[in-house]
C-alpha cells in the first residue's frame, strides 16, 4: 500500500492508471479554453531542443524506480526464502543432535507467531512482540539443552538465520518511502506531459497524438512501481503465511 496503508492496493493501481490520463485532459482543456488559453498560446514557437531535457529527466527517473521495484520484488522472494530454509534447518539439526521434543515446540509457536503477522495494519506492532517473544523463548532453549561442540554452532546459527532473515522481510514491508517514490513519477511526469503540450501549441492533432502516447508510458510506469514496489501486498499477498504455514505442516 502506498504510505504504509493510506491507500489500498486496489485504489492505488486505480489512481496509476487514472491519474495520467486525466493529467493529460485538464493540460489539453486548459491549451483550448479557459483563463489558461491564452497565455499558452502565446508560447507558440517554444523550441523542442528544451523539451528531451525534461523527458530524460523523467524516464531516468523512472528507469530508475522501476528497476529499484524489480530488485525489492527479488529481494522480497529470496529474504523468504531464507526465512523458510533457517526454519527447516533448525528442525532438521534438532532431530539430528535429539532435542526436537524441547526445540520444535518452540519452534512451531515462533513460526505461528511470524505467519500472522501483517504489515500496515495497527496490529503490526502487537504481533511483532509477540513473535520476539516466541523468538527468546525457542533462543532460550536452543541455547540450554546440552548439545554436542559440534552441533550447537549450527543450530545457534539457524537460530540467528532465522532471527535476520524475519527482521529484513519485516523492513522491507515497511518501506516508508514507497509514496515518495509514486508520488515523484507524478510530478516528474505531469511536467513531461506538460512540456510536451507547449512545444506542439498550434499543432492540437500532434500535441493530442504526442501527449496521449506519453500518458501510457506515465501510466505504465505508475503501475510497474505499484505492483512490485509493494511486494508483500502484490506478488507475495499470501506471504509469510502461505511458505510459513507449509514449514509448520512438516514438523
Amino acid at each position: 500500500m502506498i504510505g504504509g496503508g493510506w491507500l489500498s492496493p486496489a485504489w492505488e493501481l486505480a489512481l496509476s492508471a487514472i491519474i495520467p490520463a486525466v493529467l493529460a485532459i485538464l493540460i489539453l482543456l486548459a491549451e483550448q479554453r479557459g483563463p489558461l488559453a491564452a497565455p499558452i498560446q502565446a508560447c507558440k514557437g517554444l523550441v523542442p531542443a528544451y523539451v528531451p531535457a525534461v523527458a530524460v529527466v523523467f524516464g531516468l527517473f523512472a528507469a530508475l524506480l522501476a528497476s529499484d521495484a524489480w530488485q525489492k520484488d527479488t529481494l522480497a522472494r529470496r529474504i523468504l526464502g531464507d526465512e523458510v530454509d533457517a526454519a527447516r534447518v533448525i528442525a532438521q539439526f534438532s532431530r539430528a543432535a535429539g532435542i526436537d521434543g524441547q526445540v520444535v515446540p518452540k519452534l512451531k509457536a515462533y513460526l505461528e507467531a511470524s505467519s500472522k503477522e501483517k504489515h500496515y495494519t495497527p496490529a503490526a506492532e502487537a504481533a511483532r512482540a509477540v513473535t520476539e517473544k516466541a523468538y527468546e523463548e525457542l533462543l532460550a532453549v536452543v541455547l540450554r539443552t546440552p548439545l554436542a561442540d559440534a552441533s550447537r554452532p549450527a543450530l545457534v546459527k539457524g537460530v540467528s538465520d532465522l532471527k535476520r532473515a524475519h527482521d529484513d522481510r519485516f523492513y522491507l514491508a515497511a518501506d516508508r518511502t514507497v509514496p515518495i517514490k509514486w508520488l515523484s513519477i507524478v510530478v516528474f511526469g505531469a511536467l513531461t506531459q506538460i512540456a510536451l503540450m507547449l512545444v506542439h501549441v498550434g499543432q492540437r492533432q500532434h500535441m493530442r497524438v504526442v501527449v496521449g502516447l506519453f500518458t501510457v508510458t506515465f501510466s505504465a510506469c505508475l503501475i510497474v512501481v505499484s505492483i512490485f514496489d509493494t511486494p508483500f501486498d502484490r506478488i507475495l499477498f499470501d506471504e509469510p503465511a502461505a511458505s510459513l504455514g507449509a514449514v509448520l505442516k512438516s514438523l
